[in-house]
Parts: C-alpha cells; sequence; structure tokens
C-alpha cells in the first residue's frame, strides 16, 4: 500500500501526543503537555505555520513531525524555509526507515509549494540527516556575567505587551540584517514565541518555571526588550533586542532585575547570545556549542546560497528552537 503524508487529528493525534510525551513532557503532565502543544497552534501564526504531520501506511502511522512554515533572511535574502521538528517513530518501528521516508515525502510536499529551504533540529546527532543533504548550522550557547549594580539602577522597566510587538519586530529586524542567517521574526511570529514560553511556565507545577517579558521605552515606545525564562533558580535568555547596536540598555535591564533580590547569589544565565551585541555591562564567560544541533538543506534550487557559516554569523535565540 502506497505511504501517505497527511496532518494529525483526532485518536491519530492523541496517540502521538501520547508516545511523544516521555521524551518531551518537560516536567508537565500529560494532560498540560498537550495543552501546550494544543495551545501552541491556537496563537495566530501557529495556527497558520505548524502542523503536526504523519505517515501513514494505509491507516497506520509509521513516523510524525511538526512542521513549520518559517521565513529566514539568507545571506541579505528572506527565503520561505521549511522547519521541522520534533521527528518521532514508534519504538516497534525503528530501524525501519520509517523517519528517513517521513523526511523524503516532506521535502517532496515543500519543493511542490515553493519552500527554499528545509530546517531542522536533532537530538541523535547529524549522522541521520547528513544522509539526506542536510549540513549543520553553528549555533553557541553563552554564559553571561553582569556586573552587579550597588544599589537599584536608574533606568524603567516595565512589562511588556502586545503594544511594544511593532517595535520589538523592528528590533529584531534591524539585529537580524547584519547577520548571514536569522529568522524572518514578524510581529505574530514574535507573539506566537513569547506566548509559547508563557503558556510552558503557566501550564507547569506552580513554582517551576516562570517567564519575563519586560521592556525599557523612551517617548512611549519601546526601545530594548528581554524575554527571560526562570528554571531551576537558572536565567535563560529566550530573546533579547536593544536599538543601541551595543546593548546597553539590555545590560542595564539585566542589572535591574539583579538588583530586586539583592541578598541572593547571582544566578546563572545563559542564552543564544549574538557575538555583535556587547553590553558594557555583561561579560560573556564561556561560549559552547548546544546540545540542538541545527541543520539545514537547499531544497528544489541547489545553487542558492549555503553554509559554510561560523557561529558569529548565525543570529539565533533560544526562544526559536522548535
Amino acid at each position: 500500500m502506497a505511504l501517505t503524508l497527511t496532518a494529525a487529528s483526532g485518536p491519530i493525534l492523541d496517540q502521538i501526543l501520547r508516545d511523544t510525551y516521555p521524551i518531551w513532557g518537560g516536567g508537565l503532565t500529560f494532560d498540560a503537555y498537550a495543552s501546550y502543544q494544543r495551545g501552541q497552534r491556537r496563537t495566530s501564526w501557529g495556527g497558520a505555520h505548524i502542523d503536526r504531520m504523519v505517515l501513514l501506511d494505509g491507516t497506520r502511522p509509521l513516523a510524525s513531525a511538526k512542521r513549520y512554515d518559517l521565513g529566514a533572511r539568507v545571506d541579505g535574502r528572506i527565503r520561505r524555509v521549511l522547519g521541522i521538528g520534533a521527528v518521532f517513530t514508534p519504538r516497534e518501528l525503528r530501524g525501519r526507515g520509517a523517519a528517513s521516508a517521513l523526511l523524503a515525502h516532506l521535502i517532496d510536499a515543500a519543493n511542490t509549494e515553493g519552500f527554499e529551504f528545509a530546517l531542522l533540529f536533532s537530538d541523535v546527532g547529524p549522522a541521520l540527516y547528513e544522509r539526506l543533504d542536510f549540513v549543520p548550522v553553528p549555533l553557541e550557547s553563552a554564559t553571561l556575567r553582569v556586573t552587579r549594580y550597588d544599589g537599584a539602577p536608574a533606568m524603567a522597566i516595565r512589562a511588556g505587551d502586545d503594544r511594544d510587538l511593532p517595535h520589538i519586530a523592528e528590533l529584531s529586524a534591524a539585529r537580524a540584517a547584519t547577520a548571514r542567517f536569522a529568522l524572518d521574526r514578524s510581529e505574530d511570529y514574535i507573539r506566537y514565541a513569547i506566548t509559547r514560553r508563557r503558556l510552558l511556565s503557566g501550564l507547569g507545577p506552580a513554582g517551576l518555571r516562570q517567564t519575563e517579558f519586560l521592556v525599557a521605552e523612551e517617548g512611549h515606545r519601546a526601545v530594548a526588550y528581554l524575554v527571560c525564562s526562570v528554571h531551576n533558580g537558572q536565567w535563560t535568555i529566550e530573546e533579547a533586542g536593544d536599538r543601541d547596536p551595543s546593548g546597553a540598555r539590555l545590560g542595564g535591564m539585566l542589572q535591574v532585575m539583579l538588583a530586586r533580590e539583592p541578598s541572593l547569589s547571582a544566578p546563572r544565565i545563559s542564552g543564544f547570545w549574538p557575538h555583535a551585541l556587547q553590553p558594557p555591562q555583561v561579560e560573556i564567560a564561556a561560549r559552547q556549542s548546544t546540545e540542538q544541533v541545527m541543520m539545514i538543506r537547499p531544497l528544489r534550487d541547489r545553487t542558492l546560497p549555503m553554509p559554510p557559516l561560523n557561529a558569529s554569523d548565525v543570529l539565533y535565540w533560544h526562544g526559536d528552537l522548535f
């Protein structure tokens, strides 16, 4: 019987969620995990750009993955990119080529629909995907050391909200314009990315995670922003932006956050921090390759610009992981 690729729904989707929960549950209950997955598609961006796809042999599911319709700036041009995440094969079907067949079907469909690149993350190493012509894109995680301020810094910050998103999209586009590879982060996409972090925090047990979305403004306009997740006492910078190319406002925002709890030891602060972002209040204590292996390949047009890229060429935030 011919294999078919279709969007998962109903009992098939429920089974996929049950099968993937032990791997990607993230400390949530199963019901919360299912709500988290469905909640992402209920956002404006998610409903139009995310699908859970399944490869069927007749009515039997062989493998599944999340499919994202992304835009990315590649060497100065915006390209349509197929994002592939959460590739999963049931245990009893592993080793039979189901995942490779699923990827081949996804790529064939993307070629037909006009996608120019395919992008994915691997948590099993690059070998499987290199056989399918994917190549790694270097990603680094930085550990930040922030100068403690003696007292509260003279800087006002507030919680961010929807009115800030147009300005944040402008900050994101300006920063991306200097990178060889970066996602094209629209206002709707940024809203989705922040909502996703908030859903993960809100659906978990009390105190397990917190997410803060903060802005600094001038003339009623957001000129810097920061999305930070707190988990097990560690801070992760999910995304950030600053109209100041050096990021001096961001450094000040981190100082304000630390000054709220002056008696506590400084938390470990990390994130996918761009090389060109160098606030005077922040020292990069260490950089290392990420656990997540990001890989890319061109689709129909093999003459499209491709890596090699250096980590300093790539602008990709922790909050953009899929």
